[in-house]
């Protein structure tokens, strides 16, 4: 009789827990893969091998601010897979927003406002929603975009130089002035925007083998801004000043080529700001 009434005992409490709300409800590790558009050509690519991405995870349709899931790390692998070593356990059953942006910053005090330094590849994704999540309904492939923008330049010489001084050396140097010194991200909806002042930078001596030698700067990214911006560029080269400036609105996502045209190689150089149109894939730029 006694072992009757311990037997009924141990299953009331075994139905008592199960009707325990605080009882751990079935949760599911979120997967995630990512995919990334090049900046010229376009086409999709798996992100950069050891990436460090930012990743927040939302219930459907919640603040960012909200977010239970706030600035995770994860590293991306050689075949676009993110992983990580905090997994992200979703209840199943229940929705999710996931939004990220790369590369990782450890301090985010406003996950609208993500600070980056000019010159950084700014990547950020769409929200991706994750509905109804199960055992097997846990993998979300995030599509990521440039949010800077690209720019390089490279040095040539009109025809009115004389075959001896169109000979670039080391001590020839070109800097380009105008761009914003840092930017910050909207996780939430991927604008980009100039923060500081537009006292950054862009410099390049002259490189290469003797006798052929080159003068430019290589592909750079930078904060792109709404309205126009102006770039001063200067080169130096057999101790002669050229001066000239670059006005246009540059769009994230976007790469610009610029060939820098010395001309003018009169006793006393001039200064004008002649820019003829571009395309997408170059424009040219005289200076004197």
């Amino acid at each position: 009789m006694k072992k009757i009434s311990m037997y009924i005992l141990l299953v009331t409490l075994l139905m008592n827990c199960s009707k325990d709300p605080s009882v751990e409800k079935s949760v599911a590790s979120l997967k995630l893969s990512a995919t990334c558009s090049g900046i010229v050509t376009k086409s999709t690519s798996v992100l950069p091998s050891d990436l460090s991405v930012g990743i927040y995870v939302t219930a459907k349709d919640a603040l960012l601010s909200a977010a239970p899931f706030s600035n995770r790390k994860y590293i991306s692998g050689d075949s676009g897979g993110l992983t990580s070593d905090q997994n992200i356990d979703l209840i199943i059953g229940n929705s999710y927003d996931i939004y990220a942006y790369a590369p990782y910053q450890s301090v985010v005090s406003d996950p609208t406002a993500v600070a980056f330094n000019h010159g950084t590849d700014v990547l950020w994704t769409p929200k991706y929603t994750l509905a109804g999540v199960t055992a097997t309904n846990n993998t979300a492939t995030l599509a990521f975009a440039h949010r800077a923008a690209q720019i390089s330049f490279n040095v040539v010489f009109a025809d009115d130089f004389s075959a001896g001084s169109k000979v670039i050396t080391s001590s020839s140097t070109i800097q380009v002035s105008g761009f914003y010194s840092h930017g910050v991200l909207n996780a939430s909806n991927g604008v980009f925007t100039p923060s500081g002042s537009a006292d950054a930078s862009l410099s390049g001596i002259g490189t290469g083998a003797t006798g052929a030698m080159t003068l430019g700067v290589g592909a750079t990214c930078f904060v792109p801004a709404s309205e126009p911006m102006t770039l001063n560029v200067k080169v130096i080269h057999e101790g002669r000043t050229y001066n000239g400036t670059i006005t246009d609105t540059f769009s994230a996502g976007s790469s610009y080529n610029y060939t820098v045209t010395l001309s003018g190689h009169s006793p006393v150089p001039g200064i004008s700001g002649t820019l003829t149109d571009w395309t997408f894939v170059s424009d040219s730029i005289s200076l004197q």
